[in-house]
Protein backbone atom coordinates (compact mmCIF):
# COMPACT_ATOMS: atom_id res chain seq x y z
CA UNK A 1 0.00 0.00 0.00
CA UNK A 2 3.06 2.47 0.51
CA UNK A 3 4.74 1.76 -2.70
CA UNK A 4 1.00 2.66 -4.18
CA UNK A 5 0.51 5.95 -2.20
CA UNK A 6 4.12 7.22 -3.29
CA UNK A 7 3.49 6.54 -6.69
CA UNK A 8 0.68 8.41 -6.59
CA UNK A 9 2.10 11.39 -4.98
CA UNK A 10 4.68 11.33 -7.75
CA UNK A 11 1.91 11.42 -10.34
CA UNK A 12 0.26 14.06 -9.09
CA UNK A 13 3.44 16.18 -8.52
CA UNK A 14 4.20 15.02 -12.44
CA UNK A 15 0.82 16.31 -13.42
CA UNK A 16 0.96 19.49 -10.90
CA UNK A 17 4.34 20.62 -12.30
CA UNK A 18 3.32 19.86 -16.14
CA UNK A 19 0.34 21.75 -15.88
CA UNK A 20 2.12 24.89 -14.40
CA UNK A 21 4.72 24.23 -17.61
CA UNK A 22 1.15 24.64 -20.14
CA UNK A 23 -0.47 27.45 -17.85
CA UNK A 24 -0.29 31.07 -19.37
CA UNK A 25 2.33 32.19 -15.96
CA UNK A 26 4.95 29.73 -18.18
CA UNK A 27 4.84 30.21 -21.66
CA UNK A 28 7.10 28.65 -23.90
CA UNK A 29 9.26 31.70 -24.60
CA UNK A 30 10.55 30.96 -21.33
CA UNK A 31 12.46 27.86 -22.54
CA UNK A 32 14.06 30.13 -26.15
CA UNK A 33 16.93 31.71 -25.33
CA UNK A 34 16.74 34.99 -27.80
CA UNK A 35 20.25 35.95 -26.56
CA UNK A 36 21.51 39.39 -24.69
CA UNK A 37 23.88 42.36 -25.09
CA UNK A 38 27.38 42.07 -23.40
CA UNK A 39 29.03 45.19 -22.52
CA UNK A 40 32.98 44.81 -22.34
CA UNK A 41 34.90 47.84 -21.73
CA UNK A 42 32.20 50.02 -23.16
CA UNK A 43 31.66 48.07 -25.91
CA UNK A 44 27.80 46.90 -26.86
CA UNK A 45 28.28 42.92 -28.44
CA UNK A 46 24.53 41.65 -29.41
CA UNK A 47 24.95 38.13 -28.66
CA UNK A 48 21.61 37.42 -30.03
CA UNK A 49 20.03 35.38 -33.20
CA UNK A 50 21.56 34.79 -35.89
CA UNK A 51 23.91 32.96 -35.29
CA UNK A 52 23.87 32.83 -31.35
CA UNK A 53 25.95 29.67 -30.55
CA UNK A 54 28.91 31.08 -32.94
CA UNK A 55 28.72 34.35 -30.93
CA UNK A 56 28.30 33.06 -27.10
CA UNK A 57 31.89 31.41 -28.28
CA UNK A 58 33.26 34.34 -28.58
CA UNK A 59 36.37 34.86 -25.58
CA UNK A 60 36.97 38.18 -25.27
CA UNK A 61 37.57 38.52 -21.75
CA UNK A 62 40.75 37.96 -20.83
CA UNK A 63 42.44 38.68 -23.80
CA UNK A 64 43.79 41.87 -22.96
CA UNK A 65 41.97 43.77 -25.74
CA UNK A 66 41.70 47.90 -25.83
CA UNK A 67 37.82 49.47 -26.45
CA UNK A 68 39.52 50.24 -30.08
CA UNK A 69 39.63 46.54 -30.75
CA UNK A 70 36.80 45.46 -28.77
CA UNK A 71 34.65 47.48 -31.25
CA UNK A 72 36.21 46.48 -33.87
CA UNK A 73 35.47 42.49 -33.13
CA UNK A 74 32.06 43.73 -32.51
CA UNK A 75 31.72 45.21 -36.00
CA UNK A 76 32.92 41.95 -37.37
CA UNK A 77 31.15 39.80 -34.67
CA UNK A 78 27.84 39.14 -37.79
CA UNK A 79 30.33 38.42 -40.48
CA UNK A 80 32.68 35.77 -38.18
CA UNK A 81 29.61 34.18 -36.62
CA UNK A 82 27.55 33.41 -40.13
CA UNK A 83 31.43 32.02 -41.20
CA UNK A 84 31.70 29.92 -38.71
CA UNK A 85 27.91 28.77 -38.79
CA UNK A 86 28.78 28.35 -42.69
CA UNK A 87 32.18 26.22 -41.58
CA UNK A 88 30.05 23.73 -39.18
CA UNK A 89 27.21 22.94 -42.02
CA UNK A 90 29.39 22.31 -44.61
CA UNK A 91 32.44 24.80 -45.28
CA UNK A 92 32.00 24.17 -49.41
CA UNK A 93 29.19 26.77 -50.58
CA UNK A 94 29.70 30.28 -51.21
CA UNK A 95 29.21 32.53 -48.57
CA UNK A 96 28.84 36.45 -48.31
CA UNK A 97 31.54 36.34 -45.27
CA UNK A 98 34.08 35.15 -47.38
CA UNK A 99 35.99 37.19 -49.93
CA UNK A 100 35.73 36.62 -53.62
CA UNK A 101 38.57 33.58 -54.54
CA UNK A 102 39.40 33.21 -50.89
CA UNK A 103 40.12 29.62 -50.12
CA UNK A 104 38.73 28.82 -47.05
CA UNK A 105 39.62 25.15 -45.45
CA UNK A 106 36.94 22.42 -44.46
CA UNK A 107 37.52 20.75 -41.12
CA UNK A 108 34.69 18.16 -41.84
CA UNK A 109 37.32 17.15 -45.04
CA UNK A 110 40.57 17.61 -42.87
CA UNK A 111 39.30 15.26 -40.15
CA UNK A 112 36.98 12.94 -42.70
CA UNK A 113 33.85 13.63 -40.62
CA UNK A 114 30.79 12.25 -42.19
CA UNK A 115 28.10 14.98 -42.58
CA UNK A 116 25.62 13.48 -40.17
CA UNK A 117 28.63 13.90 -37.36
CA UNK A 118 27.88 17.02 -35.24
CA UNK A 119 30.52 19.57 -35.49
CA UNK A 120 30.29 22.52 -33.26
CA UNK A 121 32.49 25.89 -32.00
CA UNK A 122 33.81 25.74 -28.70
CA UNK A 123 35.89 29.07 -28.74
CA UNK A 124 37.14 31.47 -30.83
CA UNK A 125 39.91 33.28 -29.69
CA UNK A 126 43.45 34.42 -30.02
CA UNK A 127 42.40 37.72 -31.05
CA UNK A 128 44.77 39.89 -33.07
CA UNK A 129 43.10 43.38 -34.11
CA UNK A 130 44.47 45.84 -36.51
CA UNK A 131 42.54 48.39 -38.57
CA UNK A 132 41.62 46.29 -41.52
CA UNK A 133 42.66 42.96 -40.42
CA UNK A 134 41.44 40.82 -37.90
CA UNK A 135 42.94 37.14 -37.13
CA UNK A 136 42.23 34.78 -34.40
CA UNK A 137 41.86 30.94 -33.88
CA UNK A 138 38.65 28.66 -33.34
CA UNK A 139 38.39 25.27 -31.50
CA UNK A 140 35.92 22.63 -33.03
CA UNK A 141 34.65 19.65 -30.96
CA UNK A 142 33.07 16.73 -32.22
CA UNK A 143 32.67 13.06 -30.94
CA UNK A 144 34.68 10.07 -32.00
CA UNK A 145 33.24 6.52 -33.00
CA UNK A 146 33.90 5.58 -29.17
CA UNK A 147 31.86 8.57 -27.90
CA UNK A 148 34.81 10.88 -26.84
CA UNK A 149 34.86 14.51 -27.79
CA UNK A 150 37.62 15.96 -30.04
CA UNK A 151 38.98 19.36 -30.15
CA UNK A 152 40.51 20.70 -33.74
CA UNK A 153 41.68 24.52 -33.93
CA UNK A 154 41.97 26.58 -37.06
CA UNK A 155 43.20 29.85 -37.67
CA UNK A 156 41.68 32.68 -39.94
CA UNK A 157 42.06 36.13 -40.82
CA UNK A 158 39.40 38.69 -41.98
CA UNK A 159 39.89 41.87 -43.83
CA UNK A 160 38.05 44.81 -44.11
CA UNK A 161 36.67 45.72 -47.55
CA UNK A 162 34.22 48.78 -48.41
CA UNK A 163 33.24 48.46 -44.30
CA UNK A 164 32.64 44.74 -44.78
CA UNK A 165 34.41 42.28 -42.83
CA UNK A 166 34.60 38.79 -44.29
CA UNK A 167 37.02 35.70 -44.36
CA UNK A 168 40.08 36.63 -46.52
CA UNK A 169 42.84 33.81 -45.72
CA UNK A 170 43.92 31.58 -43.06
CA UNK A 171 46.76 32.99 -40.45
CA UNK A 172 49.00 29.63 -41.29
CA UNK A 173 49.39 27.13 -43.85
CA UNK A 174 48.43 24.46 -41.89
CA UNK A 175 45.84 24.40 -38.66
CA UNK A 176 47.00 24.03 -35.49
CA UNK A 177 44.90 20.59 -35.72
CA UNK A 178 44.35 18.28 -33.06
CA UNK A 179 44.04 19.76 -29.31
CA UNK A 180 45.04 18.14 -25.94
CA UNK A 181 42.40 19.50 -23.58
CA UNK A 182 42.58 19.50 -19.37
CA UNK A 183 40.84 21.13 -16.84
CA UNK A 184 43.15 23.31 -14.85
CA UNK A 185 42.68 23.99 -10.97
CA UNK A 186 40.15 26.36 -11.75
CA UNK A 187 37.58 24.09 -12.89
CA UNK A 188 38.29 25.93 -16.43
CA UNK A 189 38.93 23.54 -19.71
CA UNK A 190 42.35 24.24 -21.37
CA UNK A 191 43.12 23.58 -24.70
CA UNK A 192 46.90 23.67 -26.63
CA UNK A 193 47.26 22.05 -29.68
CA UNK A 194 49.01 18.16 -29.49
CA UNK A 195 52.12 19.41 -31.13
CA UNK A 196 52.82 21.57 -28.19
CA UNK A 197 51.67 19.75 -25.38
CA UNK A 198 54.31 16.89 -25.76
Amino acid sequence: MNHFQEGLRALCAFVSWFGLLLSSGCSTEFWVDKGHLDVIDGVVFEIKPPHLYEKKAFKLRGEHLSPWELQQIANAMPSIAAFTTALLENGSRPHSAISPGAKVRSIRQIQHLEQRIFLAVKTIQHWQVSEHQIQFTTDYFYTDLNGQFVYFRDNYVFRKTNDQWAFQDHVHAEPEGLLRCETNTNGWRQCVPVSEAN
